[in-house]
């Protein structure tokens, strides 16, 4: 007889590669792959991101498209994230969002409309790459 072994806890998702610190402030378009940390106030359009982390003293002022995101800070707009969104306690999120998976921990403050991604992560199509060759033209 074989027992499987128990599986083990999640890993922790890898450090952020881009990182738009405390005190900072940026207003533009960013093309990110893999993960961005937010702690300082942002402004625009985030291109072909994996991961979104908004710090505690994070302001996010922009409409977002992301594999998925992690909200400590504030974001004022809308957010669709392709696999987990999550709001962590403290956050505010003024806007609309939608994901395939929503966590929101007692003592966020919502305002907006929540939609649940029926297809999931993997069946989604990625705008993001249109989003780049328009920029790409422009």
């Amino acid at each position: 007889m074989r027992f499987r072994s128990r599986p083990t806890v999640d890993e922790a998702p890898p450090p952020p590669n881009t990182l738009l610190g405390v005190g900072s402030s940026f207003r533009g378009t960013l093309m990110v792959t893999g993960t961005l940390r937010i702690e300082g106030e942002f402004e625009g359009d985030i291109l072909n991101c994996d991961r979104l982390e908004i710090g505690e003293h994070g302001l996010m002022r922009s409409d977002i498209e992301v594999k998925s995101a992690v909200i400590y800070g504030r974001v004022n707009g809308n957010i669709r994230a392709l696999g987990v969104l999550e709001m962590k306690a403290g956050s505010r999120v003024e806007g609309d969002v939608s994901a395939a998976s929503v966590v929101m921990e007692p003592g966020v403050h919502f305002t907006g409309r929540c939609t649940m991604l029926e297809s999931g992560p993997e069946a989604a199509v990625i705008q993001d790459f249109d989003r780049v060759r328009e920029y790409a033209r422009d």
